[in-house]
Protein backbone atom coordinates (compact mmCIF):
# COMPACT_ATOMS: atom_id res chain seq x y z
CA UNK A 1 0.00 0.00 0.00
CA UNK A 2 2.74 2.46 0.97
CA UNK A 3 4.76 1.75 -2.17
CA UNK A 4 1.65 2.18 -4.30
CA UNK A 5 1.05 5.59 -2.71
CA UNK A 6 4.72 6.51 -3.18
CA UNK A 7 4.47 5.66 -6.88
CA UNK A 8 1.14 7.49 -7.25
CA UNK A 9 2.12 10.76 -5.59
CA UNK A 10 5.88 10.99 -6.22
CA UNK A 11 6.71 8.55 -9.01
CA UNK A 12 9.28 6.67 -6.88
CA UNK A 13 9.32 2.89 -6.55
CA UNK A 14 11.43 2.54 -3.38
CA UNK A 15 11.86 4.37 -0.09
CA UNK A 16 15.15 5.55 1.31
CA UNK A 17 16.18 3.81 4.55
CA UNK A 18 13.91 4.79 7.43
CA UNK A 19 11.27 6.67 5.46
CA UNK A 20 8.72 3.84 5.32
CA UNK A 21 9.04 3.11 9.07
CA UNK A 22 8.39 6.73 9.98
CA UNK A 23 5.48 7.06 7.55
CA UNK A 24 3.87 3.84 8.83
CA UNK A 25 4.18 5.06 12.42
CA UNK A 26 2.50 8.37 11.58
CA UNK A 27 -0.31 6.70 9.62
CA UNK A 28 -0.99 4.49 12.65
CA UNK A 29 -1.56 7.68 14.65
CA UNK A 30 1.61 7.41 16.75
CA UNK A 31 3.37 10.63 17.75
CA UNK A 32 6.82 10.00 16.28
CA UNK A 33 10.40 11.23 16.52
CA UNK A 34 12.14 10.39 13.24
CA UNK A 35 15.93 10.57 13.12
CA UNK A 36 17.47 10.33 9.65
CA UNK A 37 20.82 11.54 8.25
CA UNK A 38 21.08 14.95 6.61
CA UNK A 39 19.93 14.88 3.00
CA UNK A 40 18.00 11.62 3.36
CA UNK A 41 14.54 12.87 2.37
CA UNK A 42 12.91 13.75 5.69
CA UNK A 43 10.28 15.95 3.99
CA UNK A 44 8.75 12.90 2.27
CA UNK A 45 7.96 11.55 5.74
CA UNK A 46 5.26 14.18 6.17
CA UNK A 47 4.34 14.89 2.56
CA UNK A 48 3.21 11.35 1.72
CA UNK A 49 1.06 10.90 4.88
CA UNK A 50 -0.54 14.28 4.18
CA UNK A 51 -1.73 13.07 0.77
CA UNK A 52 -2.85 9.75 2.17
CA UNK A 53 -4.73 11.22 5.15
CA UNK A 54 -6.33 13.93 3.00
CA UNK A 55 -5.96 16.49 5.80
CA UNK A 56 -3.81 19.64 5.98
CA UNK A 57 -0.43 19.59 7.72
CA UNK A 58 1.10 22.32 9.87
CA UNK A 59 4.92 22.48 9.69
CA UNK A 60 6.65 24.40 12.49
CA UNK A 61 10.06 25.35 11.15
CA UNK A 62 13.01 27.22 12.72
CA UNK A 63 14.28 29.33 9.82
CA UNK A 64 12.82 31.46 7.04
CA UNK A 65 15.35 30.10 4.55
CA UNK A 66 14.26 26.56 5.33
CA UNK A 67 10.57 27.39 4.86
CA UNK A 68 11.22 29.19 1.58
CA UNK A 69 13.32 26.32 0.22
CA UNK A 70 10.71 23.71 1.10
CA UNK A 71 7.87 25.75 -0.40
CA UNK A 72 9.89 26.30 -3.59
CA UNK A 73 10.76 22.58 -3.85
CA UNK A 74 7.13 21.56 -3.39
CA UNK A 75 5.87 24.04 -5.97
CA UNK A 76 8.47 22.75 -8.43
CA UNK A 77 7.01 19.26 -7.84
CA UNK A 78 3.57 20.59 -8.74
CA UNK A 79 2.11 21.16 -5.26
CA UNK A 80 0.55 24.64 -5.23
CA UNK A 81 -1.55 24.36 -2.08
CA UNK A 82 1.42 25.27 0.08
CA UNK A 83 2.12 28.51 1.96
CA UNK A 84 4.79 29.87 4.28
CA UNK A 85 4.11 32.86 6.50
CA UNK A 86 7.02 34.70 8.11
CA UNK A 87 8.48 38.09 8.97
CA UNK A 88 10.56 38.31 5.78
CA UNK A 89 7.49 38.60 3.56
CA UNK A 90 6.22 41.86 2.16
CA UNK A 91 2.83 42.96 3.46
CA UNK A 92 0.95 42.10 0.25
CA UNK A 93 2.49 38.62 0.03
CA UNK A 94 1.71 37.91 3.67
CA UNK A 95 -1.89 39.06 3.18
CA UNK A 96 -2.28 36.70 0.19
CA UNK A 97 -0.83 33.80 2.17
CA UNK A 98 -3.20 34.39 5.08
CA UNK A 99 -6.14 34.40 2.67
CA UNK A 100 -5.02 30.99 1.37
CA UNK A 101 -4.78 29.35 4.82
CA UNK A 102 -8.07 27.48 4.79
CA UNK A 103 -7.36 26.04 1.31
CA UNK A 104 -3.71 25.13 1.94
CA UNK A 105 -2.52 21.54 2.18
CA UNK A 106 0.84 22.46 3.77
CA UNK A 107 1.35 25.50 6.03
CA UNK A 108 4.84 26.53 7.20
CA UNK A 109 5.26 28.86 10.20
CA UNK A 110 7.76 29.63 12.95
CA UNK A 111 6.97 29.02 16.64
CA UNK A 112 7.03 32.78 17.26
CA UNK A 113 4.47 33.43 14.52
CA UNK A 114 1.83 30.89 15.42
CA UNK A 115 2.05 31.56 19.17
CA UNK A 116 1.02 35.19 18.79
CA UNK A 117 -2.65 35.13 19.89
CA UNK A 118 -3.99 37.12 16.92
CA UNK A 119 -2.17 34.75 14.54
CA UNK A 120 -3.20 31.61 16.41
CA UNK A 121 -6.84 32.58 16.02
CA UNK A 122 -6.43 32.34 12.23
CA UNK A 123 -5.61 28.63 12.51
CA UNK A 124 -8.22 27.52 15.04
CA UNK A 125 -10.80 26.33 12.53
CA UNK A 126 -8.36 24.22 10.49
CA UNK A 127 -8.51 20.48 11.20
CA UNK A 128 -4.85 19.49 10.94
CA UNK A 129 -4.08 15.82 10.42
CA UNK A 130 -0.42 16.31 11.31
CA UNK A 131 1.79 18.79 13.12
CA UNK A 132 5.42 18.53 12.01
CA UNK A 133 8.26 19.84 14.17
CA UNK A 134 10.97 20.20 11.54
CA UNK A 135 14.63 20.28 12.64
CA UNK A 136 13.36 19.51 16.13
CA UNK A 137 16.86 19.50 17.66
CA UNK A 138 16.34 23.29 17.71
CA UNK A 139 13.80 22.74 20.48
CA UNK A 140 16.51 21.33 22.76
CA UNK A 141 19.27 23.68 21.66
CA UNK A 142 17.31 26.95 21.52
CA UNK A 143 14.02 26.42 23.36
CA UNK A 144 15.27 27.30 26.82
CA UNK A 145 17.35 30.34 25.97
CA UNK A 146 17.15 32.55 22.88
CA UNK A 147 14.11 30.94 21.12
CA UNK A 148 11.80 30.40 24.13
CA UNK A 149 8.64 30.08 22.01
CA UNK A 150 9.93 26.63 21.03
CA UNK A 151 9.23 25.55 24.60
CA UNK A 152 5.58 26.62 24.22
CA UNK A 153 4.80 24.47 21.17
CA UNK A 154 2.75 22.28 23.49
CA UNK A 155 0.05 24.97 23.37
CA UNK A 156 -0.33 24.23 19.65
CA UNK A 157 -0.23 20.42 19.92
CA UNK A 158 -2.74 20.42 22.80
CA UNK A 159 -5.21 22.66 20.94
CA UNK A 160 -5.04 20.48 17.81
CA UNK A 161 -5.23 17.37 19.94
CA UNK A 162 -6.38 15.04 17.16
CA UNK A 163 -3.35 15.83 14.98
CA UNK A 164 -0.45 13.36 14.93
CA UNK A 165 2.87 14.96 15.90
CA UNK A 166 5.93 14.13 13.77
CA UNK A 167 9.27 15.49 14.98
CA UNK A 168 12.17 15.27 12.49
CA UNK A 169 15.92 15.80 12.84
CA UNK A 170 19.30 14.50 11.70
CA UNK A 171 20.93 14.91 15.12
CA UNK A 172 19.23 13.65 18.26
CA UNK A 173 20.98 13.70 21.62
CA UNK A 174 19.90 11.44 24.46
CA UNK A 175 18.01 14.42 25.95
CA UNK A 176 15.93 15.24 22.87
CA UNK A 177 13.14 12.68 23.38
CA UNK A 178 12.69 13.87 26.97
CA UNK A 179 12.61 17.52 25.88
CA UNK A 180 9.99 16.84 23.20
CA UNK A 181 7.76 14.87 25.57
CA UNK A 182 8.08 17.54 28.25
CA UNK A 183 7.06 20.28 25.81
CA UNK A 184 4.22 18.58 23.91
CA UNK A 185 3.13 16.48 26.91
CA UNK A 186 2.69 13.39 24.75
CA UNK A 187 4.68 10.15 24.47
CA UNK A 188 6.65 9.79 21.24
CA UNK A 189 7.70 6.66 19.35
CA UNK A 190 11.36 6.92 18.29
CA UNK A 191 12.53 5.65 14.89
CA UNK A 192 16.26 6.11 14.56
CA UNK A 193 18.66 5.53 11.71
CA UNK A 194 22.37 6.24 11.67
CA UNK A 195 23.32 9.91 11.52
CA UNK A 196 26.59 8.97 9.83
CA UNK A 197 27.50 10.37 6.41
CA UNK A 198 30.22 7.91 5.32
CA UNK A 199 31.09 9.75 2.09
CA UNK A 200 32.27 12.82 4.05
CA UNK A 201 35.90 12.35 5.16
CA UNK A 202 36.79 14.02 8.48
CA UNK A 203 40.06 15.72 9.38
CA UNK A 204 41.63 18.35 11.65
CA UNK A 205 44.46 20.72 10.73
CA UNK A 206 46.47 22.26 13.57
CA UNK A 207 47.64 25.83 13.05
CA UNK A 208 49.77 28.19 15.09
CA UNK A 209 47.96 31.44 14.27
CA UNK A 210 45.07 33.15 12.48
CA UNK A 211 47.43 34.12 9.66
CA UNK A 212 48.50 30.52 9.11
CA UNK A 213 44.84 29.51 8.89
CA UNK A 214 44.20 32.16 6.22
CA UNK A 215 47.25 31.12 4.16
CA UNK A 216 46.23 27.45 4.30
CA UNK A 217 42.66 28.38 3.36
CA UNK A 218 43.66 30.39 0.29
CA UNK A 219 45.74 27.47 -0.98
CA UNK A 220 43.02 24.91 -0.27
CA UNK A 221 40.04 26.63 -1.88
CA UNK A 222 41.78 26.58 -5.27
CA UNK A 223 40.67 22.94 -5.59
CA UNK A 224 38.01 22.46 -2.90
CA UNK A 225 34.93 22.67 -5.15
CA UNK A 226 31.77 24.33 -3.78
CA UNK A 227 32.73 25.20 -0.22
CA UNK A 228 31.21 26.54 3.00
CA UNK A 229 33.62 28.09 5.49
CA UNK A 230 32.16 28.41 8.99
CA UNK A 231 33.41 31.16 11.29
CA UNK A 232 32.47 32.38 14.77
CA UNK A 233 31.31 35.94 14.10
CA UNK A 234 30.16 38.52 11.58
CA UNK A 235 33.47 40.40 11.88
CA UNK A 236 35.55 37.32 11.05
CA UNK A 237 33.27 36.52 8.11
CA UNK A 238 33.85 39.99 6.65
CA UNK A 239 37.63 39.89 7.23
CA UNK A 240 38.05 36.39 5.85
CA UNK A 241 35.84 37.01 2.81
CA UNK A 242 37.93 40.08 2.01
CA UNK A 243 41.13 38.00 2.10
CA UNK A 244 39.60 35.37 -0.19
CA UNK A 245 38.28 38.03 -2.58
CA UNK A 246 41.72 39.65 -2.74
CA UNK A 247 43.12 36.23 -3.70
CA UNK A 248 40.81 36.29 -6.73
CA UNK A 249 37.77 34.23 -5.72
CA UNK A 250 34.17 35.41 -5.77
CA UNK A 251 32.89 34.88 -2.26
CA UNK A 252 29.53 35.15 -0.54
CA UNK A 253 29.07 36.33 3.04
CA UNK A 254 26.24 35.10 5.25
CA UNK A 255 25.44 36.08 8.84
CA UNK A 256 22.43 36.83 10.99
CA UNK A 257 22.52 40.61 10.50
CA UNK A 258 21.83 40.44 6.76
CA UNK A 259 18.36 41.41 5.60
CA UNK A 260 15.99 38.71 4.36
CA UNK A 261 16.59 39.79 0.75
CA UNK A 262 20.39 39.81 1.16
CA UNK A 263 20.38 36.31 2.64
CA UNK A 264 18.07 35.02 -0.08
CA UNK A 265 20.30 36.51 -2.81
CA UNK A 266 23.47 34.93 -1.40
CA UNK A 267 21.78 31.54 -1.13
CA UNK A 268 20.52 31.65 -4.71
CA UNK A 269 23.96 32.69 -6.03
CA UNK A 270 25.50 29.73 -4.21
CA UNK A 271 22.82 27.28 -5.38
CA UNK A 272 23.28 28.45 -8.98
CA UNK A 273 27.11 28.24 -8.78
CA UNK A 274 27.44 31.97 -9.47
CA UNK A 275 29.62 31.90 -6.37
CA UNK A 276 31.22 28.68 -5.15
CA UNK A 277 32.57 29.80 -1.79
CA UNK A 278 30.52 31.02 1.18
CA UNK A 279 31.97 32.41 4.41
CA UNK A 280 29.26 32.08 7.02
CA UNK A 281 28.30 31.98 10.65
CA UNK A 282 26.13 29.17 11.96
CA UNK A 283 23.11 31.13 10.63
CA UNK A 284 23.79 29.52 7.21
CA UNK A 285 22.85 25.99 6.32
CA UNK A 286 19.34 24.76 7.03
CA UNK A 287 17.33 25.18 3.88
CA UNK A 288 20.37 25.15 1.58
CA UNK A 289 19.51 22.21 -0.63
CA UNK A 290 22.67 22.06 -2.75
CA UNK A 291 23.69 18.44 -3.41
CA UNK A 292 27.22 19.06 -4.75
CA UNK A 293 28.88 20.88 -1.84
CA UNK A 294 32.28 19.22 -1.75
CA UNK A 295 33.96 20.85 1.24
CA UNK A 296 33.00 22.14 4.69
CA UNK A 297 35.76 24.02 6.49
CA UNK A 298 35.39 25.08 10.11
CA UNK A 299 37.69 28.06 10.51
CA UNK A 300 36.34 27.97 14.07
CA UNK A 301 35.01 24.64 15.33
CA UNK A 302 31.34 24.37 16.34
CA UNK A 303 30.85 24.23 20.11
CA UNK A 304 28.52 21.19 20.08
CA UNK A 305 28.55 17.80 18.33
CA UNK A 306 24.98 18.39 17.14
CA UNK A 307 25.75 21.66 15.34
CA UNK A 308 29.00 20.22 13.94
CA UNK A 309 27.25 17.14 12.54
CA UNK A 310 24.50 19.32 11.05
CA UNK A 311 27.04 21.61 9.37
CA UNK A 312 29.32 18.93 7.93
CA UNK A 313 26.19 17.06 6.78
CA UNK A 314 25.66 19.74 4.14
CA UNK A 315 28.53 18.26 2.13
CA UNK A 316 28.17 15.49 -0.43
CA UNK A 317 24.41 15.03 -0.49
CA UNK A 318 24.84 13.66 -4.02
CA UNK A 319 26.73 10.73 -2.48
CA UNK A 320 30.10 11.67 -4.01
CA UNK A 321 33.31 11.88 -1.95
CA UNK A 322 33.45 15.09 0.09
CA UNK A 323 35.40 16.44 3.04
CA UNK A 324 34.94 18.23 6.36
CA UNK A 325 38.04 19.93 7.70
CA UNK A 326 38.35 21.61 11.10
CA UNK A 327 41.09 24.18 11.67
CA UNK A 328 42.40 24.59 15.20
CA UNK A 329 44.86 26.93 16.88
CA UNK A 330 45.64 26.90 20.62
CA UNK A 331 43.44 29.82 21.71
CA UNK A 332 40.42 28.35 19.88
CA UNK A 333 39.69 26.28 22.99
CA UNK A 334 38.60 29.38 24.91
CA UNK A 335 36.49 30.52 21.95
CA UNK A 336 34.72 27.14 21.76
CA UNK A 337 33.81 27.26 25.45
CA UNK A 338 32.61 30.86 25.17
CA UNK A 339 30.39 30.04 22.18
CA UNK A 340 28.97 26.99 23.94
CA UNK A 341 27.84 29.00 26.97
CA UNK A 342 27.03 32.41 25.47
CA UNK A 343 23.67 33.84 26.62
CA UNK A 344 22.88 30.68 28.57
CA UNK A 345 20.17 30.90 31.22
CA UNK A 346 21.05 30.02 34.83
CA UNK A 347 19.01 28.95 37.85
CA UNK A 348 20.14 32.20 39.51
CA UNK A 349 18.32 34.15 36.77
CA UNK A 350 15.08 32.50 37.91
CA UNK A 351 15.82 33.44 41.54
CA UNK A 352 16.26 37.11 40.61
CA UNK A 353 13.21 37.12 38.34
CA UNK A 354 11.00 35.49 40.98
CA UNK A 355 11.68 38.17 43.61
CA UNK A 356 11.56 41.07 41.14
CA UNK A 357 15.26 41.96 41.15
CA UNK A 358 16.96 43.72 38.24
CA UNK A 359 17.82 41.29 35.46
CA UNK A 360 19.15 41.59 31.91
CA UNK A 361 16.28 42.70 29.63
CA UNK A 362 16.78 39.82 27.16
CA UNK A 363 16.73 37.25 29.96
CA UNK A 364 13.62 38.87 31.43
CA UNK A 365 11.89 38.60 28.04
CA UNK A 366 12.83 34.91 27.81
CA UNK A 367 11.49 34.23 31.29
CA UNK A 368 8.29 36.15 30.51
CA UNK A 369 7.67 33.54 27.80
CA UNK A 370 8.85 30.41 29.62
CA UNK A 371 6.87 31.10 32.79
CA UNK A 372 3.71 30.73 30.71
CA UNK A 373 4.37 26.98 30.60
CA UNK A 374 6.79 26.12 33.41
CA UNK A 375 7.03 26.75 37.14
CA UNK A 376 10.04 28.51 38.66
CA UNK A 377 11.26 25.22 40.11
CA UNK A 378 10.92 23.45 36.76
CA UNK A 379 12.91 26.22 35.06
CA UNK A 380 15.71 26.01 37.65
CA UNK A 381 16.01 22.31 36.91
CA UNK A 382 15.76 22.76 33.13
CA UNK A 383 18.42 25.52 33.08
CA UNK A 384 20.82 23.44 35.20
CA UNK A 385 20.38 20.44 32.87
CA UNK A 386 20.77 22.66 29.81
CA UNK A 387 24.02 24.15 31.08
CA UNK A 388 25.38 20.70 31.92
CA UNK A 389 24.43 19.43 28.44
CA UNK A 390 26.17 22.35 26.72
CA UNK A 391 29.33 21.87 28.80
CA UNK A 392 29.35 18.17 27.91
CA UNK A 393 28.92 19.05 24.24
CA UNK A 394 31.81 21.53 24.29
CA UNK A 395 34.11 19.03 26.02
CA UNK A 396 33.19 16.33 23.51
CA UNK A 397 34.05 18.62 20.58
CA UNK A 398 37.35 19.63 22.20
CA UNK A 399 38.23 15.95 22.57
CA UNK A 400 37.19 15.41 18.94
CA UNK A 401 39.96 17.81 17.96
CA UNK A 402 42.58 16.11 20.14
CA UNK A 403 41.63 12.44 19.80
CA UNK A 404 44.09 9.92 18.40
CA UNK A 405 41.22 7.48 17.77
CA UNK A 406 38.68 7.44 14.93
CA UNK A 407 37.12 10.90 14.69
CA UNK A 408 33.91 9.59 13.12
CA UNK A 409 33.32 7.12 15.94
CA UNK A 410 34.16 9.76 18.55
CA UNK A 411 31.59 12.13 17.06
CA UNK A 412 28.87 9.46 16.89
CA UNK A 413 29.60 8.27 20.45
CA UNK A 414 27.96 11.46 21.69
CA UNK A 415 24.67 10.28 20.17
CA UNK A 416 25.08 6.68 21.33
CA UNK A 417 25.80 5.41 17.82
CA UNK A 418 28.50 3.37 16.12
CA UNK A 419 29.91 3.53 12.62
CA UNK A 420 31.00 0.98 10.08
CA UNK A 421 34.52 1.35 8.69
CA UNK A 422 34.67 3.34 5.46
CA UNK A 423 37.44 3.66 2.88
CA UNK A 424 38.01 7.37 3.56
CA UNK A 425 36.92 7.72 7.15
CA UNK A 426 39.15 10.28 8.87
CA UNK A 427 42.75 11.43 9.18
CA UNK A 428 43.31 9.09 12.15
CA UNK A 429 42.14 5.98 10.29
CA UNK A 430 43.38 6.63 6.75
CA UNK A 431 45.67 8.67 4.57
CA UNK A 432 43.06 10.90 3.00
CA UNK A 433 43.11 12.15 -0.56
CA UNK A 434 41.79 15.71 -0.63
CA UNK A 435 38.89 16.71 -2.84
CA UNK A 436 40.16 18.03 -6.17
CA UNK A 437 37.68 20.23 -8.00
CA UNK A 438 38.99 23.53 -9.30
CA UNK A 439 37.49 26.85 -8.31
CA UNK A 440 38.33 29.39 -11.00
CA UNK A 441 39.59 32.82 -10.07
CA UNK A 442 37.14 35.43 -11.32
CA UNK A 443 38.27 38.60 -9.57
CA UNK A 444 40.90 40.64 -11.37
CA UNK A 445 43.03 42.12 -8.63
CA UNK A 446 43.88 45.78 -8.99
CA UNK A 447 47.62 46.38 -9.21
CA UNK A 448 49.20 48.38 -6.43
CA UNK A 449 51.07 51.60 -7.24
CA UNK A 450 54.41 49.84 -6.65
CA UNK A 451 53.47 46.97 -8.99
CA UNK A 452 52.45 49.44 -11.70
CA UNK A 453 55.84 51.16 -11.41
CA UNK A 454 57.66 47.83 -11.58
CA UNK A 455 55.72 46.88 -14.73
CA UNK A 456 56.91 50.06 -16.43
CA UNK A 457 60.53 48.99 -16.10
CA UNK A 458 60.28 45.29 -16.93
Amino acid sequence: MLKDALKQYFGFTTFRPGQDSIISSVLEGQHTLGILPTGSGKSLCYQLPTYMKQQPTLVISPLISLMDDQVMQMKMQGEHRVVAIHSGMEHAAKKRALQQLTQARFIFVSPEFILQPHHFNLFKNIRFGMIVLDEVHCLSEWGFDFRPHYALIGKVTRYFNEATVLALTATATRHLKDDIQRVIQKSVHVIEHSMDRPNVALSVKFMSSYEEKVDWLIDTIATSGPTIIYVSSKKVSLDLATSIYEAGYLTGIYHGDLSYQERHTVQQQFLNNDIRIIVATSAFGMGVNKPDIRTIIHFHVSPTPSSYLQEIGRAGRDGLPSQAIALFQPDDQYLMETLALVNIMHASDVDQYEVGQMIDSEKRAILDVLTQAFSFQQLRQIFAQNEDMKRQGYRHMYHYILTKQCRRQHLLNYFGMTTETTDACCDQCDTLSPVYEKNKKKVKRKLTYIEKLENLFH
